[in-house]
């Protein structure tokens, strides 16, 4: 197919190719490439993650005339340039080892295939974003603005994740959702998120994911947070006495409303990551900076009782729904002696 418009092209590494837009003829015609080319990255990795892709695997894509075509990466963090194949079709390196850099942002990676500058194609281009993100809440992880105060600090003996807890009533309450990797899945099912947001899990896992000495808590338990409230009542005025008011990677994650006034007086410190739908073993996330929710322990009618929050109304909800294909996280409780 013939396309006749500009594209701007950028140059890779003097010396081996030198891709140009087609300004140099303005009424030259340039035909596309053909075949495909893609690249896959988790959408959330570590710092230090490293990925190898082999060019081998990559080559997809052919000339109608049955030229070369050369192929090279672009990792927008740094900024340059790796040709692995020239535009005369030398192979100059057979790998291209990605590795994520020792900080918290968001950058793409591409992979270009291109011509000659007087062959008559345009070049084809695949890029992927990728965050990197950091456990841990001292300002130095992905997770800011996170108030420790005097919480305690306790170890699930089972991974080795660590969660701060404050004391409310006859209760200790996790102030971190639960990232047990004995169940459930991580957001977009990338493992290196699962100790910023934790884990989603069915209402059947949530029930066994507590570590011990601790339990799922029940809808009772969620309910004397307000000492007013009556059992199975939504818990009107009490969301923004457990939101907190965090950001996720530089941006706020609960969007402003008059409505809610934000101040964490309970201190569970809830961030809003949404939730997920289950379908034959798939995960569909939603929901993220709008809707936090949380399993309890009770059932009623076959469904699981949830309670939820969403941004813009300041109420700590009560919900049923589906034990299998709906997943949320969980906050642990632990009774406290007297």
């Amino acid at each position: 197919m013939k396309f006749v418009r500009c594209f701007v092209l950028a140059a890779l590494l003097a010396g081996f190719v030198s891709v140009q837009g087609c300004k140099k003829d303005e009424t030259k015609e340039y035909d596309s490439l053909d075949g495909y080319i893609s690249l896959s990255l988790p959408p959330y990795v570590e710092p230090g993650y490293t990925k190898t892709f082999t060019i081998d695997t990559l080559m997809h894509l052919s000339r109608e005339d049955g030229g070369k075509i050369g192929y090279a990466f672009r990792d927008s963090g740094k900024g340059v340039y790796d040709t692995l194949v020239t535009a005369d079709g030398v192979i100059r390196h057979h790998d291209f080892v990605f590795t994520a850099p020792d900080a918290i942002v968001t950058n793409s990676l591409s992979l270009v295939g291109f011509v000659d500058q007087d062959a008559p194609y345009y070049s084809s281009t695949a890029s992927v974003s990728y965050s990197v993100v950091r456990a841990g809440l001292d300002g130095r992880g992905s997770v800011t603005n996170f108030n420790i105060g005097s919480s305690e600090q306790f170890v699930d003996l089972r991974d080795g994740e660590k969660y701060y807890a404050v004391d409310r009533d006859k209760l200790s309450w996790m102030r971190q959702n639960l990232a047990w990797k004995g169940a459930g899945a991580p957001y977009m099912q990338c493992a290196a998120i699962s100790s910023v947001f934790g884990r989603y899990y069915t209402w059947e896992e949530a029930q066994t994911a507590c570590p011990e000495g601790w339990r799922l808590p029940t809808d009772a338990d969620w309910t004397s947070l307000d000492p007013s409230a009556e059992a199975g009542e939504d818990l009107s005025g009490m969301a923004g006495k457990v939101m907190a008011d965090l950001y996720f990677n530089g941006s706020k994650m609960w969007e402003y409303w008059r409505e809610v006034k934000i101040s964490d007086q309970l201190g569970l410190s809830v961030m809003p990551v949404g939730y997920a739908t289950v379908s034959g073993g798939s995960y569909t996330f939603d929901g993220l900076y709008a809707y936090a929710a949380f399993w309890t322990s009770d059932e009623s009618d076959g469904l699981g009782v949830c309670r939820y929050v969403y941004h813009n109304k300041d109420v700590i909800f009560r919900g049923r729904l589906s034990k299998t294909d709906f997943a949320a996280s969980v906050r642990c409780v632990r009774d406290l002696t007297e």
